[in-house]
């Protein structure tokens, strides 16, 4: 049996100054979903401070550069400290000291927003959309049609209880359907302080569709939501990281894969 190929188109690199801007995007856009402090810069990238038991900070780095890896990982003497690298695993792991546990492969993409339109649930659903002038933060939720309920502001999101939740992208991967079917947010951002600038973008987060809502097009409506009013923000440019069955959704949608993301942590 011959071996199968992967048939997804093949990635647009982006340069290493593109990179570096891409990374400061996405580092900021995430601390902004998250509700952490800004990213602050480190020696070749930035790090995020967490505060989850189990992800105590991570480090986001646009390379893997050997000597910037090796002073920081000489450093890291806790575990929960992560490391995100735009990089392919079989560069990274011989950088790495013995013990260090990596996660599957991810894949920072983007893609350059079209103008606002207005995209209309499926029968039986309702979309709801807050968008936070204040903290540049929008989120959009798929409602069941029988329900009332709608946000008023972004709500506390957590995420999956696996110590680092990436998934497509960075997702809740399973909303309680009790609440809503689908759900996402989005974060405004001229990239993190001392990034690169760059023009106005926004980074995609925790988007997810609940388990009997799927195959319906609830993601797809939740990311044209998100995209459309942060088009009217003024962002030409959606980020965001997403997994292998991630990558091949958002391809479908247009986004183009910029790098590998190889994600790492020091374990208990």
């Amino acid at each position: 049996m011959a071996p199968a190929t992967d048939s997804s188109p093949a990635p647009s690199p982006a340069s290493p100054s593109e990179l570096a801007r891409i990374v400061g995007v996405w580092a900021d856009g995430w601390a902004r979903a998250r509700r952490t402090a800004a990213p602050s810069a480190v020696p070749g990238g930035f790090r995020i401070e967490v505060g989850r038991p189990h992800h105590i900070a991570r480090y986001v780095l646009p390379t893997a550069d050997p000597d910037v890896l090796g002073e920081l990982v000489r450093r890291i003497d806790v575990p929960g400290l992560w490391l995100k690298i735009c990089a392919p695993r079989e560069r990274v792991e011989p950088l790495l000291p013995d013990g260090w546990q990596l996660s599957e492969p991810q894949y920072l993409m983007t893609t350059r927003l079209g103008p606002p339109g207005n995209p209309a649930p499926p029968p039986g659903y309702r979309l709801a959309v807050h968008h936070d002038a204040d903290r540049g933060l929008i989120e959009a939720r798929v409602l069941d049609g029988t329900s009332a309920a709608a946000p008023a502001a972004p709500a506390a999101r957590t995420g999956s209880p696996d110590p680092d939740p990436e998934t497509a992208p960075e997702a809740d991967p399973d909303p309680d359907p009790e609440i809503f079917p689908a759900g996402g947010l989005a974060a405004l951002t001229d990239g993190a302080p001392g990034a690169l600038p760059g023009p106005r973008s926004v980074v995609f987060d925790m988007i997810g569709t609940a388990a009997g809502h799927r195959r319906r097009g609830l993601g797809r409506l939740v990311m044209a939501a998100l995209a459309g009013r942060a088009a009217t923000a003024g962002a030409t440019q959606g980020v965001l990281v997403a997994s292998p069955e991630g990558r091949a959704l958002y391809e479908a949608l247009g986004w183009q894969v910029r790098a590998p993301v190889t994600a790492a942590v020091r374990p208990r």
